[in-house]
């Protein structure tokens, strides 16, 4: 790209071949992740390949990436096939490719983070990149402080850097896999928007998604794969939801059914809460919340209203500057984290790697991270191995994550197994109230309506409570008891008989509070 951030190497056909990947077979020990796959993406064109996880489609991404080198196939680009040794041979061919994994490094600057790797010379005039950078970010409605540390990001918003890394490299061809999972539905709207325009300009748009909705919306062509087979290669136009429902899990979908019930006990109750968040801002605001035992309620919201700090504050890692939480009848003000734990707390973090996991441990050790003091994990003071090792089995078997042993390290399994294993692990040991942010990240149908099945019977059986940031509002809608609002740091509730209005949710999500 040029300075004014226009698309200089892009070819001007729109409906011309770009990459065609010709009987892919690639093998890992003995499974076999993709048997024989075609794929072709088209110039002008937004791709969408689905699939389960586990399907082969971030393996398939990586094969044309140049990051995995295929058993048996053919790679072509633009007409004429090419040899793919590494990332940076796909990187040469103007290929780019957002993993579902951010590679932004937080002690760098956003600027630093976007040029890294391919730096404009040697000398780096500042004042000429951020120009060129903010380009960028306005093409695709995006805007940046590119002094500031990557680490001040959201997730939502390294997602973004990661997305414009595409442009600053002149990729003509760009795979994003699930780009949105962390994008508020306005954010996934402008994204697909500004994926048109490089589209129109002639780049091909690969998208790795489970959420059918922008499949359906957003996308020319569809690709879908099961267990490392082509199940359908079609234009959108001649699908439907239904359709690709079945051919993604190989059955249908029934939607799920409420059962009616009374809320018991309250369990947590928010009261005029006020917190500051890093930036010494009031992220929230006055905000009252209450949930009793048996339901599951949805957080609705942009990203960025205050739900992360809402979340902080009642796990104890920020200070409130007023308000109170009582956490199952207690005054939680002077409690400590590893307490409220132990009093039934359990969290499913927004960012598994950074909250939730340890990459390097093994599957046994993460089943415990911090649950440590809980029984019967604890024996006196120390861990009950065999307890723990037991535990870990029951975090991969309720949802059946995939894995080579519990032995084996976290950073083995794939995206969607390792947010299997998460979701498990805050289910399982007598919770009483559940913190859920974004639970379903990555999951894909079946995978997620089984989260949700489960944390509904979980509160149902355990008597238990679980407050769910989503920024799916279909998904809150679909799979919770009720749903508040949170915008600007306050919350809001629905009017009587507008429980589950998508309108009037969407209304006050944008509401200035």
């Amino acid at each position: 790209m040029d300075d004014g951030g226009d698309v200089r190497s892009l070819r001007t056909e729109s409906d011309g071949v770009a990459a065609h990947l010709d009987g892919i077979t690639k093998v890992f020990g003995k499974l076999t992740a993709l048997d024989q796959v075609s794929f072709t993406a088209n110039r002008g064109r937004i791709q969408a390949l689905v699939g389960e996880n586990g399907a082969g489609k971030t393996t398939l991404m990586r094969v044309l990436y140049g990051a995995l080198k295929p058993e048996q196939g053919a790679i072509s680009l633009h007409g004429n096939e090419v040899q793919l040794d590494s990332a940076a041979d796909g990187i040469s061919h103007h290929i780019g490719m957002v993993s579902q994994h951010y590679a932004i490094i937080p002690e760098l600057t956003c600027l630093q983070n976007l040029m890294l790797g391919a730096e404009p010379e040697a000398w780096i005039k500042q004042a000429e990149c951020i120009s060129r950078a903010d380009e960028l970010a306005t093409k695709m409605g995006f805007s940046f402080d590119w002094t500031a540390k990557a680490e001040t990001l959201s997730p939502s918003g390294a997602q973004k850097l990661e997305i414009l890394k595409l442009l600053w490299r002149d990729a003509e061809i760009m795979i994003l896999d699930e780009p949105t999972a962390m994008l508020s539905p306005a954010d996934s709207d402008a994204l697909f928007g500004s994926l048109r325009q490089l589209a129109d300009q002639g780049a091909a748009i690969i998208v790795v998604t489970h959420r059918l909705p922008e499949v359906l919306d957003y996308c020319d062509h569809v690709t879908v794969l099961r267990g490392g087979k082509l199940m359908a290669d079609k234009p959108v136009s001649e699908t439907n939801a239904e359709e690709l429902a079945e051919l993604i899990i190989g059955h249908g979908v029934d939607a799920p059914v409420l059962d009616e019930f009374e809320p018991g006990e309250i369990l947590l109750k928010v009261a005029s809460l006020t917190v500051k968040g890093e930036r010494g801002d009031e992220a929230v605001q006055g905000a009252d919340l209450t949930l009793r035992s048996g339901e599951v309620v949805g957080l609705a919201g942009v990203d960025g209203s205050g739900q992360r700090e809402l979340f902080q504050a009642i796990l104890g890692l920020l200070n409130p500057v007023s308000g109170s939480i009582l956490l199952c009848g207690a005054d939680a003000e002077r409690v400590s984290p590893s307490k409220r734990i132990e009093q039934g707390l359990r969290l499913i973090a927004e960012d598994r790697h950074a909250e939730g996991v340890v990459d390097d441990w093994s599957l046994e050790a993460n089943a415990s991270l911090g649950l440590q003091r809980l029984e019967p994990l604890r024996s006196g003071p120390w861990i009950d191995r065999k307890e723990r090792a037991d535990f870990a089995q029951q975090s991969t078997d309720l949802f059946a994550a995939k894995h080579q042993g519990i032995d084996k390290p976290m950073s083995s399994l794939s995206g969607g197994n390792q947010q299997r294993f998460v979701a498990a692990r805050a289910l399982l040991l007598r919770p009483k109230v559940i913190l859920a942010f974004q639970p379903t990240r990555g999951l894909d149908i079946d995978g997620a309506a089984q989260v949700f099945s489960q944390l509904r019977k979980t509160c149902r059986d355990e008597n238990a409570a679980a407050l769910v940031v989503s920024f799916d509002l279909d998904e809150l809608i679909e799979h919770t008891d009720r749903i508040v609002a949170m915008s600007g740091g306050r919350i809001q509730s629905p009017p009587p008989g507008e429980e589950k209005s998508r309108k009037i949710i969407g209304e006050l999500m944008v509401e200035a509070g």
